[in-house]
């Protein structure tokens, strides 16, 4: 009875998440909350941009860099992978567990500046990872008038 419940809470929290995702992509909220429907945890992370830089940094503590991929389409950077913390069949008595594990996910759109999206920064540092794209100088074409 209480896996049947469960499973019908978990049913209308993807069916939510999903209606909230379809409302977030209508708005291009960087946050893609249609991602939070997936079995995977979703890593925090600041977006910001310098004169110089558009700056992503994920915090991904305990987290191997072999373990993690990082890929990009014309819209999005995506940042996706694995954390393990315990062993594999572990027999012990869990009196708290609130540190994110398994696989992760997230995505973060590119805002409307001219990035470098070939090259970019990549660098892991005690569990935070900051990839950093620079922005490219818009080149306005002077159109002569004949």
């Amino acid at each position: 009875m209480q896996e049947e419940l469960l499973s019908n809470l978990n049913g209308i929290r993807r069916e939510m998440l999903r209606i909230l995702g379809e409302v977030s992509s209508l708005s291009h909220d960087s946050i893609a909350i249609e991602d939070a429907i997936d079995d995977v945890w979703h890593p925090k992370c600041d977006v910001y941009h310098t004169d110089t830089d558009w700056v992503v940094v994920v915090e991904l503590a305990g987290v191997d860099k072999n373990a993690i991929n990082i890929s990009a389409s014309t819209e999005f950077l995506r940042i996706s992978g694995s954390r393990v913390l315990h062993k594999k069949n572990l027999q012990a008595t869990y009196h708290s567990m609130e540190i994110d594990t398994g696989r992760f996910d997230r995505r973060i759109f590119f805002p409307d500046l001219n990035l470098d999206k070939e090259n970019p920064k990549v660098e892991l540092r005690e569990g935070i990872l900051r990839i950093s794209f620079p922005i490219l100088a818009r080149v306005e074409r002077i159109i002569p008038i004949k």
